[in-house]
């Protein structure tokens, strides 16, 4: 394993020392098919699953879902530097965004309809039961009369208590690109792996997940303007395993924008003995019909995850970095 030598006088924040380290975010992306995000007024604690509502939702074992909790877009408008803290359940009474005005809880609900995209819905939920109601909802989409579709959203990871490069960098960035997008929500929002790429972030509807981020970069992505920033910015897309978000980066970068638009049909994923390598195979529909790829990936390196502010001898745990070894097509895609 090769690490840049550094300074002593080095502060070790996790996210510039991982970006010194050269380290590729592909394939860092969580796995997902549903997103929950519930609106909830910092401080969160480190673990958003100590709060009642969301432990009682991770009690119910809801397949390839993931629940963050979002900042409330008053929060960003009245306490800009996030010092003021409400609990989860306090009321809520605005009309932007979100369904509907009254009191209770902002919920949106983002599921997958089909490989590359979600479609998104704005709840206005009771404070008290909101993890039954979630459940209902997530069950039955059409159960709240009132849901609005939710418009195309940037949310970005600002959770301080997880990790304090997240809390500046993804802070800063939120702050800086509140109001750039017409029709894009941008929104704070807790963990989503990966703080040493910080600032991190989630687009959507794409479901794609991005890393070292910033204004410039992400304008590039919401506008889908000039090629794809994806060396050293791509995490993966949502739908697929470690691996297979590697192998998807190539596709992504030999198609341009237009990928996000090809649906993919299949996806396999063959991990060798000893975990160091292995076979991804995907199948999608495109322009001129389908398509298939078989790609080698390798586990490079393992990178110390850094506590942050403490140096890589103190890291209790490591990350694989993946890389392609080589890539191969057929049909006409």
């Amino acid at each position: 394993m090769s690490l840049h030598t550094t300074s002593p006088a080095l502060s070790y924040r996790c996210a510039p020392w991982t970006h010194a380290q050269g380290v590729d975010p592909v394939g860092s992306a969580l796995t997902c098919d549903t997103l929950v995000l519930i609106e909830v007024s910092p401080p969160w604690p480190r673990d958003v699953g100590e709060i009642p509502a969301f432990a009682d939702l991770q009690r119910r074992n809801l397949r390839r879902t993931r629940v963050l909790a979002v900042r409330p877009p008053a929060d960003d408008l009245n306490d800009p530097i996030g010092k003021a803290g409400v609990p989860l359940g306090s009321a809520v009474a605005s009309d932007q965004p979100g369904p509907s005005v009254g009191r209770g809880v902002r919920v949106t609900i983002w599921r997958r309809v089909d490989s590359g995209r979600f479609v998104g819905t704005d709840h206005l939920v009771p404070a008290e039961g909101i993890a039954d109601e979630v459940a209902r909802l997530l069950e039955a989409p059409q159960a709240d009369p009132a849901s609005r579709i939710a418009p195309a959203e940037v949310l970005l990871c600002g959770h301080g208590a997880r990790d304090r490069c997240c809390a500046r960098l993804g802070t800063r960035l939120a702050l800086d690109v509140a109001t750039a997008w017409p029709g894009v929500r941008v929104r704070r929002c807790s963990h989503t792996g990966g703080h040493r790429f910080a600032p991190t972030g989630f687009t959507l509807p794409d479901g794609r997940a991005w890393g070292f981020l910033d204004a410039e970069t992400l304008d590039a992505v919401v506008r889908r303007s000039g090629p794809p920033p994806l060396r050293g910015h791509y995490r993966g897309d949502t739908a697929l395993d470690t691996w297979g978000q590697v192998a998807e980066r190539e596709l992504f970068e030999r198609f341009g924008w237009a990928w996000l638009d090809y649906q993919l049909t299949s996806a396999r994923t063959e991990i060798a003995a000893g975990g160091r390598s292995a076979t991804v195979e995907l199948a999608w529909g495109g322009p001129t019909g389908p398509a298939a790829a078989t790609a080698r990936i390798d586990v490079i390196r393992d990178v110390p995850v850094l506590v942050c502010g403490e140096p890589p001898e103190r890291a209790e745990k490591t990350a694989p970095e993946l890389a392609l070894r080589s890539i191969d097509l057929t049909g006409t895609g």
